[in-house]
């Protein structure tokens, strides 16, 4: 099942936005809006009806607790089907403000199924994706959506922090296309903020690095380069950053779940 509205008429790209009730989904809607409105992008958001969920509701062991009552109740699919609606009204409202302040064109979708999977799908042509971080499982920082996402699609990930998305923008520089593509990113996203960049360089790959900082230096960008002797050492580095972003290429998307806050992770 799906069903889709539509703001404004629609632009060559656009910024799929990952839409649920928690705090992070509206940093990651915030965000995508600056983005979008930055690149001349149309904003897309996209809530995800749970099928997951709903195969609770005919388990044995299928309950709920009460928000305002703390009792156990069973979950019920009428009541499920009703969240699922009154959410879906409340996000779309929400949206609409956010991108009518931006003057975005902009559209919200609703469609059934597993999250990860209808997310892929949605995310195949998208120009970036941007979703919040909150994880389920104890002692993680991010959930299993977010890890799927950052791992399997080609297109950048944002994964939100609940602040909104701000530099300085800490690049992990590992010599490959990603991680070029990691720089490039920093620097388009640095430029209209007027914050620096700082890459963490492995030493074979500290020349390639330089040259990156010298051509974010020449379009007016402060760009510092640190060799790291290892990647061990460079995840010490970032669990430590309380401020800003990381950039990360996707052969280390793992260690998002390391960091406190927002990451990105590029193809």
């Amino acid at each position: 099942m799906s069903g889709q509205e539509r703001g404004e008429t629609s632009s060559p790209g656009y910024i799929l936005v990952a839409l649920d009730a928690s705090p992070y989904s509206a940093a990651a809607l915030a965000a995508a809006a600056e983005i979008a409105a930055a690149l001349n992008l149309e904003l897309r958001g996209i809530y995800v009806e749970d099928t997951d969920l709903l195969h609770l509701c005919g388990l044995p062991f299928g309950f709920e607790i009460g928000s305002f009552t703390a009792r156990l109740r069973r979950l019920e699919q009428s009541h499920i089907e009703r969240e699922f609606q009154l959410r879906a009204a409340q996000l779309r409202k929400i949206m609409a403000e956010i991108a009518g302040r931006q003057r975005l064109p902009w559209s919200f979708t609703v469609v059934r199924g597993r999250v990860t999977k209808e997310l892929l799908s949605a995310s195949s042509s998208a120009h970036m994706v941007s979703l919040g971080r909150v994880g389920t499982t104890p002692g993680k920082r991010i959930g299993s959506t977010a890890q799927a996402v950052a791992r399997n699609t080609q297109r950048p990930v944002i994964v939100h922090a609940q602040q909104p998305l701000s530099g300085p923008f800490t690049v992990v520089y590992l010599g490959d296309v990603a991680s070029d593509h990691a720089v490039q990113l920093a620097a388009q996203l640095a430029r209209p903020r007027g914050t620096s960049i700082h890459i963490l360089a492995l030493p074979q790959f500290r020349p390639q690095a330089d040259r990156f900082a010298q051509e974010a230096a020449a379009g007016g960008l402060e760009c510092a380069v640190s060799t790291v002797p290892s990647a061990e050492a460079m995840v010490t580095q970032l669990v430590q950053i309380e401020k800003g972003a990381v950039i990360l290429p996707i052969s280390v998307a793992s260690w998002l779940d390391s960091l406190a806050v927002t990451a990105i992770v590029t193809p």
